[in-house]
């Protein structure tokens, strides 16, 4: 009973800490290896913030995708598919 008491433990707590310090460090190293030069700097941020815009149009796209997906997937066997080109013609 103890050594399930100790991996519960082990995943839920001390896991999630020490991922935390990890993170900490890890964005101070970030912010001393930043440049000091204020052009660099500059580029850097305009970088970062396009790379920021990047990440969420995926994510809207991502989105997009598990909405056509939960869609057709619920879509009502009664409902025949759309007629594709070859069928138009």
């Amino acid at each position: 009973m103890n050594f399930f008491v100790l991996i519960i433990l082990l995943f839920f707590v001390v896991v999630p800490i020490g991922q935390a310090i990890a993170k900490a460090i890890e964005t101070k190293a970030a912010r001393e290896a930043l440049p000091k030069e204020p052009e660099q700097a500059g580029r850097l941020e305009e970088l970062e913030q396009q790379v920021l815009y990047l990440v969420e149009q995926v994510e809207g796209i991502q989105e997009n995708q598990d909405f056509l997906t939960r869609l057709l997937e619920n879509r009502p066997a009664s409902i025949p598919p759309a007629h594709s080109e070859e069928e138009v013609t």
